[in-house]
């Protein structure tokens, strides 16, 4: 019997940048899950788990990472446990007024940086992502080259976009071929 191997969707990708005006690079999700608050219970769900987050901002504390995404719901994203240890942790905290679901190989993460990453972003992204209008800790859903991206404003160069794994593929294709345009080369 064969025994399966696990792979990442964008594994044998590579990206050569000759140009650091854009940074693209492929970022490790060491655990991720979905969080829902039962009813009413956002607020003690935050306390249990050690941050406070409003619509569109992310909250980041030392283990996690809370990604808004609905009323009463999140992405959290672990800086360092492993898939089922992380939603282990977080149910175990939040039992009773709220549950997880774990989706560690359901998302990808690039992240986009250098000085003409706003200039990057604009090509595709239909947000107005300038930082006089967000700031660092911005969070959206949103659409990028028609497909759906969870996007997070770490700073006014950097940013974090999570992409379904079954899309991982045409969004890099896109992104690296609109990076062409500020001299950036994929292989």
């Amino acid at each position: 019997m064969h025994k399966l191997q696990k792979t990442h969707p964008l594994g044998e990708l590579e990206y050569s940048n000759d140009n650091s005006d854009v940074v693209i690079t492929i970022c490790e999700i060491p655990a991720l899950v979905n969080l829902f608050a039962k009813k009413e219970q956002d607020n003690a769900v935050m306390k249990k788990l050690g941050f406070n987050t409003g619509p569109g901002q992310v909250a980041e504390t030392g283990p996690l990472k809370a990604l808004p995404l609905a009323p009463n719901q999140w992405v959290l994203v672990s800086k360092k446990d492993t898939a089922a240890v992380f939603a282990r942790k977080i149910s175990e905290k939040i039992e009773g007024i709220g549950y997880v679901s774990e989706q560690s190989e359901s998302r990808v993460c690039i992240r986009i940086s250098g000085p003409k990453a706003h200039e990057l972003m604009s090509r595709g992204c239909r947000l107005d992502l300038h930082p006089s209008a967000v700031s660092a800790g911005y969070c959206a859903q949103t659409t990028m080259a028609q497909i759906g991206v969870l996007l997070h404003v770490v700073d006014d160069q950097t940013y974090e976009l999570y992409i379904y794994s079954g899309f991982a593929r045409s969004f890099w294709h896109w992104i690296t071929e609109t990076a062409r345009q500020f001299g950036s080369r994929p292989q």
